[in-house]
């Protein structure tokens, strides 16, 4: 029987090649098995066959993960997944007969309310952003801007083409979507607009990819994180500003303006309703007035409980 490790290789090599699994999430898969390799090694069991590795020893690595490395539910919920998609693979695969990871409870997600930004600081982000006239700055704050007014995440703004943006129909392609998903998002005409400037500007950085550094190669994801914190310091924002939180703003704001759930999922790329209800969840002001909206006349209001009292 081949020891743990190789069967993880084999493991990783299935995700990559058979099922296509993106680099990130192969990346989390090998430190979250990484973490599993060195508790069963510091319990003598490196060498052990699939079989030795029971339920009861899995209870123990979730006991581990709890109480000494101080995992939260987010975490642990990813690390049990990782081994039953692990065990799974190795059943598949007829080395186990059973996963024993099966039975393994994984924590319930924590519901948090995204966080976002109001519209009067999404202005002064784009303020501060346009204060250069150099053809980066011109990039980063369209960059920024793309975000917002489509909602994409910054994993599919940096792999966004040239030839993906149709500018005389107002959309763009987004191809390398989350689980490989295709989407097109309409494009808001002050995006349009600035994206124009863009090309017309700084076309040596919108060739190929369409955000590009000197060198002709896609900007990264850090860099657009390293840029929207600075523009939020210099905009003299008390918060810590992601690009996630520019999607989770332009998906907020829609909902106040009555974009119905099922439209937002399919701007934002949701493969399913679940998770974009957690737009529904939006401030008390919001709220009360939706409820405000009951308001009936009081001519009908009176005849109605005229007629209950008969």
């Amino acid at each position: 029987m081949q020891p743990i490790q190789k069967l993880i290789d084999e493991f990783m090599d299935y995700l990559m090649v058979e099922l296509n699994r993106s680099p990130v999430t192969c990346r989390g898969y090998r430190v979250d098995l990484g973490i599993f390799t060195t508790f069963i090694e510091a319990q003598g069991l490196g060498c052990a066959a699939p079989e030795d590795l029971t339920p009861e020893l899995l209870g123990q690595y979730l006991r581990y993960l709890t109480r000494d490395r101080g995992n939260q539910a987010n975490t642990l919920r990813r690390r049990v997944t990782a081994l039953k998609s692990f065990f799974n693979f190795l059943v598949d695969s007829e080395y186990l007969e059973k996963n024993p990871a099966e039975n393994l409870p994984s924590p319930k997600r924590p519901q948090k309310h995204p966080r976002h930004l109001q519209r009067e600081e999404i202005e002064k982000l784009f303020s501060i952003a346009g204060k250069t006239d150099t053809a980066a700055g011109l990039r980063d704050k369209t960059a920024l801007m793309f975000i917002y007014y489509t909602g994409v995440r910054v994993s599919e703004l940096v792999h966004i083409h040239r030839d993906d943006l149709d500018l005389e129909k107002g959309f763009v392609k987004i191809v390398k979507g989350k689980g490989g998903r295709f989407r097109q998002v309409p494009l808001h005409a002050r995006l349009t607009e600035q994206v124009q400037q863009y090309l017309a500007g700084a076309p040596e950085l919108a060739q190929g990819h369409l955000f590009c550094n000197r060198q002709g190669r896609q900007i990264s994801a850090d860099y657009i994180h390293h840029i929207l914190a600075e523009c939020a310091v210099k905009a003299g924002l008390e918060k810590k500003v992601t690009p996630h939180m520019l999607r989770h703003s332009f998906a907020t704001h829609l909902y106040r303006e009555e974009v119905d759930i099922n439209t937002l999922g399919k701007l934002l790329g949701h493969a399913g309703i679940r998770t974009t209800s957690i737009y529904t969840h939006t401030d008390l002001k919001h709220l009360r007035e939706g409820v405000e909206r009951l308001n009936i006349s009081s001519k009908l209001e009176t005849l109605l409980f005229d007629g209950a009292e008969n």
